[in-house]
């Protein structure tokens, strides 16, 4: 029999006070999860519904709510994106008349259009609107949103008219035409592969796919500084990769992603993806795995310069993926040492959150190398070299320094690793930290009408940190992935899904 929880509460979120709360039930061991998971599930749902219902109110068919002046915004040109990065979200979640509005509203978009003057941000548009529709069409076989999904991709398509067939950054949609530029980086050219396959596949249309893949194969021929790590910057002109630095944080990160994930979807038919993961990993491992000279059990993922001869301590929040990654490479690829080196990490990705005064975390740390010397002077083009003498350390034997940017802006990076690992290990130390952080972004984040990024996760001063912005990956991801780590492992499992770079999972092919 199941386990009942009685909660003798009128609002959901006085679970999260402790003392009004009283619950009698026993475990059930038929399944996954017991008590405590179904508390700490239902408390998320509660926390997408107030974020929804914030939304809804004051910002619905906008692409963004501003949850401190509960203003609304269009800055990715008027589709609506967070109401499509959110639809796969409520449906997961059961908020099924949310969903059904929801859907009602994308019906009537025109999205071969866009704001009079303003260029698309193709990767961005790709990863959020096109998977949210692929997603939310294969979780309800609404016919609506696989019409618009293909409406998004054919409107983004024109991205690939150049002499090489890489991509351009921004789009006029209303045009018909790609916005010239002479580069792209390699995380907007590589992570939207995955989105325009799984498009081929529900159409029966193969030119998405085609399409995408060739920038697949002129990366891979692509002449390298060291096997298997990619300089963000691609000269769109010639394919080539001379500048940038090489990073598996912002605007490198998902490539590599991308790479295992092609893999996990097609089955492994394609052994040019294992191929190219393989190498970037071994590679990672190599030249860019540190550990920090105050916590021997902090290890983290520096940057290179653009000869892969340089290297920067510096360790970004968007790098906490991987983790997540190596995690799920090590179960596909049989990579027992990947997942050694995940737990690791990931224990890094959590003490960014645990060592602050908020329980949240920077945009990034730094550290300093096992000899216990930073990288310091002047950057290049491309390279931020970082100067420690200027930066702040959290405290002493804490294990990392601040930079300068210290907000917290809703991220999902290091939940998403958490989920994966408790999946992959079965350790519940990770749902601990999950639980953590998600009481934390309650405390901090919350406002009357949703949650809003937070400006320096160093200052208590609350009220004057609020920012005022909520990314649609706040419920399009972290609200998302917390829910999934206090499901049982089944609820889309890792075996029958991939997720994207949005955390939109799609089915894996059959």
């Amino acid at each position: 029999m199941a386990s009942r929880i009685i909660i003798e509460v009128v609002d959901p979120f006085d679970l999260l006070r402790g003392p009004q709360v009283t619950i009698k039930s026993k475990v059930d061991k038929n399944n996954d999860t017991g008590d405590t998971d179904k508390v700490r599930r239902q408390a998320v749902r509660a926390a997408m519904k107030h974020a929804w219902d914030g939304y809804s109110k004051y910002a619905f068919g906008h692409d963004e709510l501003q949850p401190v002046s509960n203003m609304s915004n269009d800055k990715w040109g008027g589709w609506g994106v967070t109401l499509i990065d959110s639809l796969d979200t409520l449906h997961i979640m059961e908020l099924y008349e949310e969903f059904r509005q929801a859907v009602t509203h994308v019906a009537g978009v025109d999205f071969s259009h866009a704001q009079d003057g303003f260029t698309t941000p193709f990767f961005e548009m790709i990863i959020r609107s096109l998977a949210g529709l692929l997603s939310a069409y294969e979780m309800s076989l609404d016919r609506r949103l696989l019409e618009k999904a293909k409406q998004v991709g054919d409107a983004l398509l024109p991205a690939f008219n150049s002499s090489t067939g890489i991509p351009y950054s921004r789009v006029d949609v209303n045009a018909g035409r790609a916005a010239p530029s002479n580069r792209v980086c390699i995380a907007e050219a590589g992570t939207v592969q995955l989105e325009y396959w799984k498009l081929s596949e529900l159409t029966g249309n193969p030119i998405y796919h085609k399409t995408a893949q060739r920038v697949v194969d002129i990366l891979d021929k692509a002449e390298k500084p060291h096997r298997g790590l990619y300089p963000i910057w691609i000269d769109i002109g010639t394919g080539k990769m001379n500048s940038g630095q090489i990073t598996f944080g912002g605007m490198g990160d998902s490539w590599y992603e991308y790479m295992l994930k092609q893999h996990i979807y097609s089955r492994g038919t394609h052994s040019q993806y294992s191929r190219m993961y393989e190498e970037s990993i071994d590679a990672m491992k190599e030249k860019m795995v540190k550990k920090s000279v105050f916590d021997p059990d902090m290890y983290y993922v520096g940057d290179l310069d653009s000869s892969a001869t340089r290297f920067s301590p510096k360790f970004q929040h968007l790098t906490c993926f991987v983790p997540g990654m190596l995690a799920l490479g090590s179960k596909t690829l049989d990579r027992p040492d990947d997942l050694e080196l995940a737990k690791k990490l990931t224990y890094t990705c959590f003490q960014m959150y645990n060592k602050t005064k908020t329980g949240l975390s920077a945009e990034y740390v730094l550290f300093r190398d096992e000899s216990g010397k930073g990288l310091t002077g002047k950057g290049t083009d491309d390279f931020a070299t970082v100067d420690l003498d200027t930066a702040t350390i959290a405290e002493q034997g804490d294990g990392f320094y601040f930079g300068n940017d210290r907000s917290y802006i809703l991220r999902p990076e290091t939940v998403e690793s958490l989920m994966i690992m408790y999946r992959i290990t079965g350790d519940k130390i990770y749902k601990e930290w999950g639980w953590q952080i998600f009481l934390d972004i309650e405390k901090w984040t919350k406002t009357s009408s949703a949650y809003s990024a937070y400006h320096d996760v160093t200052s208590t001063k609350r009220n004057e940190m609020l920012t005022d912005s909520m990314e649609s990956f706040f419920l399009a991801e972290t609200l998302k992935y917390l829910y999934l780590l206090f499901s049982p492992v089944n609820y889309y499992s890792l075996d029958d899904y991939v997720f994207n770079t949005e955390a939109h999972p799609f089915k894996i092919m059959s």
